[in-house]
């Protein structure tokens, strides 16, 4: 987007914005024409900036996982426990839910190298979190990025009543995080 005008760039945002908020909404089949009007701007701008639905899917997708990246980069820089950072990372997503399009909330999958490529480096840095509360033993039970990722999609998904919705989702979120802590009991028989 780099190059693109003030004005340019500002259509750009708003119809990402309200691209995020219309296909929440309606679902995917949501017409272009309905995100060009809440976007403010005509139908012949969205094409502009997005030539096709795949192509407006598909950096909404790259934008969501670039967005959880950065936060999660930010938490992993501090200093503290594994579940401390998992804590404040997953926090931040639940805080996000409603302007994230992720596969696992029902938004599209991931079909270009570009978008795989920032989902990869997301799953990369989640793993070594993860690898890190192993390290420093607040994570003892054996979690993978999967789990993470579901337990990410379970706690943020978009459109749920703010601020209850908050409580509930933190309260599950702690209950998950004293579970990884906990030592491993026996097999299940």
């Amino acid at each position: 987007m780099t190059g693109l005008r003030s004005d340019a760039r500002r259509n750009h945002e708003q119809l990402a914005r309200a691209a995020v908020t219309a296909l929440h909404r309606e679902g995917h089949a949501v017409p272009m024409t309905t995100i060009a009007a809440e976007a403010g701007v005509g139908v012949g701008t969205l094409y502009r900036h997005f030539p096709s639905r795949e192509d407006l899917l598909d950096e909404l997708t790259r934008r969501s996982f670039e967005r959880m990246l950065a936060r999660l980069e930010a938490v992993g820089a501090e200093d503290a426990p594994a579940t401390d950072l998992l804590r404040s990372f997953l926090t931040g997503v639940i805080a996000d839910r409603d302007d994230l399009l992720l596969p696992s909330t029902g938004g599209p999958a991931v079909r270009t190298d570009a978008t795989r490529a920032v989902q990869r480096r997301l799953h990369d840095a989640i793993g070594a979190l993860l690898a890190r509360g192993a390290a420093d033993g607040t994570i003892r039970r054996p979690v993978d990025v999967w789990d993470i990722a579901w337990l990410g999609a379970t706690l943020a998904p978009p459109g749920r009543p703010g601020p209850a919705w908050d409580e509930v989702a933190g309260r599950l979120l702690e209950t998950y995080l004293a579970g990884l802590g906990a030592p491993p009991g026996p097999d299940p028989a």
